[in-house]
C-alpha cells in the first residue's frame, strides 16, 4: 500500500521571545542597584519607571464602549437573519416565474455541446465541453466517441456548487496535451450551468403526481444517488468505458458515489476541495474512553443555534413559494457581492460574468430548490466508509488535493477521507497540501496555485 503526502512550500519556522523573571522582556541591565547613591532632599518618582494605570472611569468606558459594539452586532445579526429566513420567505406566497430568463442554448459557447441522457425515465439535456488531442490522425470513432486501447478513456470532471464547465477550462486542454488520446471532459451538473432542469413531480401542483422513485417535490436526477447515475449515463452517451473521475467541492461526493456504483469504470477518483462529510470513524472514543457519539454517522456537527437555522431552513425549502423565495434571495445576495466585489474580488470581471451566467437561463431556481430538497447535507458517511472497499477491490487510486487556507472545505474533511480510503484498503492514495491554495486553485494565481494545481492532475491523468 502506497500513501503519499506532500506540501509544496516550506512552513515559516516559529521564533521564541525569552522573558525575564519580571514578566516583560527587556534589553537594559537592573536599576536595583544597592551601589546607588542617596539623593538629599524629597525622593521624586521617575514617570518612565511606572506605568499609570487608566482610571476607573476609563475602563468603565472601554467596557461600555464593546458591550455597545457586541449588542449592535448581534442586532444586526438579528435583524438580518429574521429578514432573510422570516420575512422575505413568505413576503410571496405564490411567487410567478421568473421574467426574461432564456433556454440554456442561447447562452452556449461556440464549442459547447449537447447530449441528452435518460436518469429513471427524466430526460436531461446536458451541456458539456470536451478537449482530446489524438496521437495520430485518425485516431477514435469520426463522432468523437474513441478511446484508448489501453490506461484510461477519458477525464470527466464535476465542477461544484453554483459552479459549472467553466471552472475547469484550462485544465482539460492542458491534461489533453499532456495525456494524447485521453478525451478531456467537463459538464453542467443540474440545476447548474447551461444543462436543462428537469420540472418537480406535479409542477407545484401538489396532486401528488410522480413516479415511485422521487420523493414529494424533488426530480431524482437532482438526489445524490440521481447525480451519480446522470455521471455514468454521460459516459454511456459519451462512449465513454473507464474514465478518471474528478470532483471539485460539492462535485466530490457525487464522483465518490459514480465511483461506489460503477467501481470497474473508474481507475481514479480524484477529490479537490472535497466536500465530502465522514464523520468520526466507528469505534471513536473520546478523551474520558467513551464512545464518540454519532460515531460513523458523517453528519455535520453544528452549534445549537446552527442547527436551529439549518432545520427551519429545511422547512422551508420544503415549501414551494417558501421555497422558491428562499432560493432565490440567496442567489441574488450571492450575485450581489460578487458584483460589489465582497467576494470572490480577485476574480477578473469576465470570470466573474461567466460563473454568474447560468442564472439567465430558464427554472434555474426551480432545479436548486430540488437539489435543495433532495441533498444528503453529510448524512452518508456510515454508508460510504462502508461501501468504500469496492475502490480497493478494484483498484481505483485515489489522489486528494486540498488547500491549506480552505475555509469552505477544511483540510480536516480531506485527512478524514484520505484515512477512510486507507483504512479501506485503496493500495495507492496520494494526498496533496497546497500550503498556498484556497478553496478555489484552478481560479487561484497567487503563489503559483493554479499551476501547482494543475500539475498534480497532470501527472494523476498522465500515470494512469
Amino acid at each position: 500500500m502506497r500513501v503519499a503526502s506532500s506540501v509544496a512550500a516550506h512552513r515559516p519556522t516559529r521564533t521564541s521571545v525569552r522573558a525575564s523573571s519580571s514578566g516583560r522582556a527587556t534589553s537594559s541591565t537592573s536599576s536595583t542597584s544597592g551601589c546607588r547613591p542617596r539623593s538629599v532632599g524629597p525622593t521624586r518618582r521617575a514617570s518612565h519607571r511606572h506605568r499609570t494605570a487608566p482610571p476607573r472611569a476609563a475602563k468603565d468606558d472601554l467596557l461600555a464602549d464593546l458591550v455597545s459594539a457586541l449588542a449592535t452586532q448581534a442586532r444586526d445579526k438579528i435583524q438580518k437573519d429574521f429578514n432573510e429566513l422570516v420575512v422575505e420567505p413568505f413576503a410571496d406566497p405564490d411567487p410567478g416565474p421568473l421574467p426574461d430568463l432564456v433556454p440554456p442554448s442561447q447562452l452556449a459557447d461556440p464549442d459547447s455541446k449537447f447530449v441528452a441522457v435518460d436518469v429513471r425515465g427524466t430526460r436531461v439535456v446536458v451541456h458539456y465541453k470536451e478537449h482530446v488531442v489524438r496521437d495520430e490522425p485518425g485516431d477514435g470513432d469520426a463522432d468523437g466517441k474513441g478511446s484508448t486501447d489501453d490506461g484510461v478513456d477519458a477525464l470527466v470532471c464535476l465542477h461544484g456548487a453554483n459552479g459549472s464547465e467553466f471552472s475547469f477550462r484550462r485544465l482539460l486542454p492542458r491534461v489533453a496535451a499532456a495525456a494524447p488520446g485521453t478525451r478531456c471532459i467537463a459538464f453542467d451538473r443540474p440545476p447548474y450551468g447551461l444543462s436543462t432542469r428537469p420540472d418537480p413531480p406535479g409542477r407545484w401542483s401538489g396532486d401528488g403526481s410522480g413516479d415511485a422513485s422521487s420523493s414529494s417535490g424533488v426530480d431524482f436526477a437532482y438526489t445524490a444517488a440521481g447525480q451519480a447515475e446522470l455521471t455514468l449515463a454521460l459516459m454511456d452517451a459519451l462512449g465513454v468505458r473507464t474514465a478518471a473521475l474528478l470532483g471539485h467541492s460539492a462535485g466530490a461526493p457525487v464522483a465518490l458515489d459514480a465511483a461506489l456504483i460503477a467501481p470497474e469504470r473508474v481507475r481514479s477518483y480524484i477529490a479537490v476541495a472535497p466536500a465530502v462529510f465522514l464523520g468520526e470513524p466507528p469505534g471513536e472514543k473520546d478523551e474520558d474512553g467513551n464512545a464518540k457519539k454519532g460515531g460513523g454517522g458523517g453528519g455535520i456537527k453544528l452549534p445549537l443555534d446552527r442547527q436551529l437555522r439549518f432545520a427551519w431552513f429545511r422547512f422551508l425549502v420544503s415549501q414551494d413559494g417558501p421555497g422558491l423565495n428562499v432560493v432565490r434571495g440567496s442567489v441574488r445576495r450571492q450575485m450581489a457581492a460578487i458584483e460589489e466585489g465582497r467576494a470572490y474580488a480577485d476574480l477578473p470581471p469576465d470570470t466573474k460574468a461567466a460563473y454568474t451566467r447560468p442564472t439567465r437561463t430558464e427554472n434555474w431556481d426551480v432545479g436548486l430548490l430540488q437539489l435543495f430538497r433532495g441533498g444528503s447535507f453529510g448524512g452518508d458517511g456510515e454508508r460510504l466508509r462502508g461501501e468504500m472497499p469496492k475502490l480497493a477491490a478494484n483498484g481505483v487510486k485515489v489522489a486528494i488535493v486540498v488547500g491549506e487556507k480552505d475555509r469552505t472545505t477544511p483540510p480536516p474533511l480531506s485527512e478524514a477521507l484520505r484515512d477512510a480510503c486507507v483504512d479501506a484498503g485503496v493500495g495507492d492514495v496520494r494526498y496533496e497540501l497546497m500550503p498556498m491554495a484556497s478553496h478555489l486553485p484552478m481560479e487561484e494565481e497567487a503563489g503559483g496555485v493554479r499551476e501547482r494545481f494543475e500539475a498534480i492532475v497532470v501527472d494523476v491523468v498522465s500515470a494512469l
